[in-house]
């Protein structure tokens, strides 16, 4: 009898496995997963509007003014953004920036310029106004957290106890709950298992095989059967676009990075070498495994602060035409999918053809996100299986080749625009390693640079000496502050003198003669520090 109800069960389990697994080394699909995913999103849909309804009710009990027996006319419903909005309106930081990056520029009638006091008074309370914008909400640290999603997807980790608005959101919620973890838990822990079990064997398999290209041969097609297996252990959903464009012989290829499955990802589609520094424990066992039947690059830590030793192997494997393209995330951190950070500048010194990578995640049904400093690796894992599904969207572009004259600090930044511009993300400059550490000087140096240059576009400072005008403003910087009156005497010079008025020409004459001489002071005080 126990065998009978153990053989029914298992059965069907059986099948759908081999079926999934055959599927994903295939890398065919029957639409079910798209399907459930569509089904999801109406469901989700359903249940933010129930959200939205109940908080309205909350916000009409709470106001005092409609507690009356007055009819009240429904108010529209308001829009939820998610996190990649701002919680402000960055209006005095946008503008400054468009200042700093020449977008806004100023038109003079005739060759006039306004006066340097003029312009450093205009500028000085929307520097102050951008400061206090940044103070609320920065542009570094809100990339470093889990994107907030436009309508809720049932998971408890996303919500703000929505599950107990009403008994149906409740019974849904709970429904998918018993789904996820008595059902897709399960079954996603055997495809991720037999996933490493398959690398373990394709490896060992190809590491034996003598010939060089029948080796090489059986690892992309074996790498390609087990990443797909991964993915489908995340019940994943990835659309590649332009697929023409892909790297197929040696190479550079650098992507926006989200999570570490981000190479899981691109590689069920192709194959890759990766360079990272060496780990223990079951990452460690990944790099050893693979590297058993092809080059990748791990460095030990000792290794990692030495950047030329990293250079130089990274231009011995790209100069190899028979390796595999090499897979890079200039960024070194993981963002939350919506904006792409400063790109380190060493792996475009290396190869002047770069094959860029853009990809967007669907966070509707699961965030990839991996925040490092709050999750481990395996809570990170679990986190993805314990999810609805894995939706991603991969774009190949075209190779950009770096120009005769052209900086590798420019050609990053022109990369990063093409990969922003194509998944619609937003193109920051800032460094990511930031969440990590202080705010180097030379930053706020070029910053200081920018705002130089931007006064000897619109003011008259450009023929005093730059470097003279930055000491001397930095020694004053250093200066205390002082009063501009006495508190026991001066605060009440003058206040029994009647204003005297004067006219209008003379007001504007006086207003200029004392412009000019401000401009002539601080250009003989840039003349007295010139060396």
């Amino acid at each position: 009898m126990l065998w009978t109800i153990v053989s029914v069960v298992l059965w069907p389990v059986l099948v759908l496995l081999t079926t999934i697994l055959v599927l994903s080394v295939t890398g065919r699909s029957l639409g079910i997963r798209e399907a459930f995913a569509d089904q999801l999103t109406a469901i989700f849909e359903w249940g933010a509007s129930k959200a939205d309804s109940y908080r309205d009710i909350e916000e009409d009990e709470d106001d005092p003014a409609l507690t009356g027996s007055e009819v009240v006319e429904p108010r529209p419903k308001k829009k939820r953004h998610a996190s990649g909005d701002s919680i402000i309106l960055r209006e005095k930081s946008d503008s400054m920036e468009r200042k700093l990056q020449e977008l806004d520029s100023p038109t003079f009638e005739g060759d006039k310029k306004p006066t340097t006091v003029k312009v450093i008074v205009d500028d000085t309370l929307e520097l102050i106004t951008a400061g206090v914008e940044s103070i609320i909400e920065d542009q570094v640290t809100s990339r470093f957290k889990a994107e907030q999603l436009v309508s809720w997807n049932l998971l408890t980790r996303t919500s703000f106890s929505y599950e107990h608005i009403n008994w149906r959101l409740t019974l849904l919620w709970f429904g998918g709950f018993i789904f996820r973890y008595c059902v897709l838990v399960p079954l996603r822990i055997v495809l991720f298992s037999l996933g490493i079990g398959g690398l373990w064997v394709v490896t060992a398999i190809a590491s034996c095989i003598p010939n060089r290209e029948m080796r090489k041969s059986v690892n992309k097609h074996g790498m390609l059967m087990c990443f797909r297996v991964f993915s489908r252990a995340f019940s994943s959903i990835i659309r590649f676009h332009n697929r023409e464009n892909r790297a197929t012989q040696g190479g550079i290829c650098v992507a926006n990075h989200t999570s570490p499955i981000d190479i899981m990802i691109l590689s069920c589609d192709n194959c890759y070498a990766m360079i990272g520094q060496r780990q223990g424990g079951f990452l460690g066992f990944l790099q050893n495994s693979l590297s058993r039947s092809e080059h990748h690059i791990w460095f030990e830590r000792s290794e990692a602060k030495d950047r030329k030793a990293v250079t130089k192997r990274l231009q011995e494997h790209v100069d190899d035409p028979n390796k595999l393209p090499i897979i890079i995330f200039p960024e070194g951190t993981c963002i939350n999918n919506t904006s792409v950070m400063m790109f380190k500048k060493g792996s475009f010194e290396i190869g002047r053809t770069i094959y860029p990578i853009a990809m967007k995640y669907d966070s509707r049904l699961g965030d990839a996100f991996w925040n490092s400093s709050e999750q481990g690796y395996a809570e990170y894992l679990f986190r993805m299986m314990t999810s609805w599904a894995l939706i991603c969207d991969v774009w190949y572009l075209p190779p950009m080749t770096r120009m005769e004259g052209e900086s590798a600090i420019d050609f990053a930044k022109r990369v990063k625009r093409a990969i922003c511009n194509k998944g619609g993300l937003v193109d920051l400059e800032w460094d990511g390693m930031l969440k990590r550490s202080k705010v180097p000087a030379k930053m706020v140096v070029e910053q200081q640079k920018k705002y130089w240059e931007r006064l000897s576009r619109t003011t008259s400072i450009t023929h005093t000496n730059p470097n003279a005008y930055m000491e001397y403003a930095s020694k004053l910087s250093k200066e205390p502050m002082h009063e501009p009156f006495d508190e026991e005497g001066d605060e009440h010079k003058g206040e029994n003198h009647a204003e005297v008025s004067e006219p209008e020409e003379t007001r504007e004459e006086n207003r200029t003669a004392e412009a000019d001489r401000d401009d002539n002071r601080v250009q003989k005080s840039c003349e007295v520090v010139t060396p």
